[in-house]
């Protein structure tokens, strides 16, 4: 029999191929580039001839300018630093030739203030011994303050770090809570007859490193820099103290947190390097277009002040560097006018063109996912063809909302995923419901009652059933068939059965309750579960297909169901769950309790029966 099903349906089962993959471009893109691409290499032709008839003539006049500006730079964070580490470095030598000794508070505090009078932009000059115990000299306070640093394991680690160094060095920079500064440091081991007797530590805030190189002239149309690493920004003229949002982890502000829109594009990739001012061991430069502006930047490597390398430099409009470049930024920025706005142009006729289609396209991928009531009608547009399109679509989109009305959303959605919907056979597992009941106690209601409390019983039954991945066939009166197995490969599909009834009887328990609290009575259901072997597929005439299941397994789910009223005609239970042993032993698990061996109507054999608890 089910051979014979098999060889008749397969003449109409639908079969997919794979769709061979083409590489796919956005519309808007395609148009901006045709329109565009002729316009920007005119542009780029004669901007590159314009760009390069005066670079000689300013060459020497650049260098010149930016070595000495370079080297003013330089020894303006240079003489700054330096007599901090002189400073320390003098008193290390005093303990290690015993001029000064460290056991002589009195005279260690002389000393202390001394040099911290002595170097005007050292904010703090500590002594600290092995033990981590020391004193320091503080400008603000003008006054010696003891401290005791041997709990804290930071302390230790730099302490130990100092003491294996044979000379001072510039530390990382700190960032100090209390103080909301951040600080350069030189350490300075102090070693006498050999021995470690302790280190020296100089402090200078990074807000008296602002204040020293903003005092410099200022730049017109131009601002001085110092880079801590390639994303920190230590100093940044015009801007006397560091940004809010310091801490211990970010001791200074990076690149992208500053409000200096030229630093912050420092290092892009469209950078140019500059050849002509090219004097590597003077400086480094690169050019750089910023918002159709044209930007300068001249700096150079500065190492031993910190753990990272400090970038000491400036940035300049380059029309303000020299006539000659003025007339070149002139023509520079007139050809990047013309690009930008040719590109401009080919956007906005692209878009313009392109935006019909692409919201054709996104309610395209709205209705592939099925959420038809979440799209909605496309407006007429102004090209005939695109029109044309957007009415054949709404068309389409008001027969697929009376579509989804007819065919179960999740089967359409299955069928999709699995691309396949051919006739096989199958071992599936097939339920059966129905209301006890139900056809007497329906000749006492309206007709939209009865309506509605169907709608309503189908609604809670169904949403169990799709809950547990299974697919509802058809509606049959009161009663409702269901099969799990199918489109998708489903190995639980008799555990999937089981619990989709047990969620069936815990909704119907609690709408009862609501039902008694209304003053209505109670609904009683039977359901029949079989499990076995059935052609699944698409079943009917080439013009009107149902995605079913077909065979004696659904025969002997239903006769489950029907047998419910033999085994219990008075139906005491509110749901009364029958299924046969295949169904039982494809789900061992699940909680049943054995009837007995019952003859059905239309089988030689027995059938083993088990009650779902």
């Amino acid at each position: 029999m089910l051979s014979e099903y098999r060889s008749s349906i397969r003449r109409s089962a639908i079969s997919t191929s794979p769709q061979k993959h083409v590489k796919t471009l956005p519309i808007a893109t395609v148009l901006a580039v045709s329109f565009g691409t002729l316009v920007i290499i005119t542009v780029v032709i004669v901007l590159g001839i314009s760009l390069t008839s005066g670079l000689t003539n300013t060459r020497d006049l650049l260098i010149d300018k930016a070595s000495a500006a370079m080297e003013s730079a330089e020894n303006d964070l240079t003489e700054l630093l330096n007599p901090a580490a002189y400073q320390t470095q003098y008193i290390a030598k005093a303990i290690s030739e015993g001029q000064l000794d460290v056991n002589n508070r009195e005279q260690l505090t002389d000393y202390l203030l001394a040099a911290v009078a002595g170097t005007p932009q050292i904010s703090t000059l500590s002594f600290v011994g092995p033990n981590l115990q020391g004193m320091a000299s503080n400008r603000d306070h003008q006054r010696i303050i003891t401290f005791d640093e041997s709990r804290d394991p930071v302390a230790r680690l730099a302490i130990r770090e100092i003491s294996s160094q044979k000379k001072g060095s510039w530390g990382q920079l700190i960032y100090v809570p209390t103080l909301q500064e951040t600080i350069l440091s030189f350490r300075e081991p102090v070693i006498r007859d050999g021995q470690f007797v302790g280190a020296l530590i100089a402090t200078i805030t990074v807000t008296t490193v602002n204040n020293r190189m903003n005092a410099a002239q200022s730049l017109t149309n131009g601002k001085r820099f110092i880079l801590y690493g390639n994303d920190h920004v230590l100093l940044q003229q015009g801007m006397n103290r560091p940004m809010n949002g310091l801490s211990v982890d970010n001791v200074v502000p990076k690149l992208e947190e500053i409000e200096d829109p030229i630093l912050k594009e420092i290092w892009s990739e469209d950078r140019d390097e500059l050849e002509l001012l090219g004097n590597p061991t003077a400086f480094e430069s690169h050019y750089l277009q910023i918002n159709g502006n044209g930007y300068i930047f001249i700096y150079k490597h500065l190492d031993g002040y910190a753990d990272k390398t400090f970038t000491i430099g400036y940035w300049i409009r380059d029309e303000d560097v020299s006539a000659e470049l003025r007339r070149l930024a002139i023509a520079g920025i007139a050809g990047l006018v013309i690009m930008l706005l040719s590109a401009v142009v080919a956007i906005v006729i692209g878009r313009r063109i392109s935006r019909p289609v692409l919201m054709l396209s996104d309610a395209s991928r709205q209705i592939s996912k099925l959420d038809f009531q979440a799209v909605k009608s496309l407006p007429r547009s102004r090209f005939t063809e695109v029109n044309e399109a957007n009415d054949a679509y709404n068309a389409m989109l008001r027969g697929l909302t009376w579509f989804e009305t007819y065919v179960p959303k999740s089967l359409v959605r299955k069928l999709m995923e699995s691309g396949e919907a051919h006739s096989e056979e199958r071992i599936v597992t097939v339920m059966f419901t129905d209301i006890a009941g139900f056809t007497p106690q329906a000749e006492s209601m309206e007709t939209e009652e009865v309506a509605n409390f169907l709608n309503h019983h189908f609604e809670l039954v169904t949403s169990c059933i799709e809950a547990e991945g299974g697919t509802v066939d058809k509606f049959i009166g009161d009663a409702v068939m269901a099969f799990w197995g199918a489109p998708e490969v489903q190995e639980d599909h008799a555990a999937r059965a089981c619990r989709a009834a047990m969620a069936i009887k815990q909704a119907i328990i609690a709408d009862n309750e609501k039902r008694r609290d209304d003053g209505l009575p109670d609904v009683h259901m039977r359901i029949g579960i079989h499990t076995g072997p059935l052609v699944v597929g698409n079943i009917g005439a080439a013009g009107r297909l149902n995605y079913t299941v077909v065979g004696d397994t659904v025969n002997i789910a239903q006769r489950m169901e029907q047998y419910g009223k033999t085994l219990s005609p008075d139906q005491t239970d509110e749901v009364f769950t029958l299924m046969t042993d295949a169904t039982y032993n494809a789900a061992p698990d699940t909680n049943a309790t054995k009837i007995g061996d019952y003859q059905l109507k239309g089988r030689q054999d027995p059938v083993t029966i088990y009650q779902l608890t």
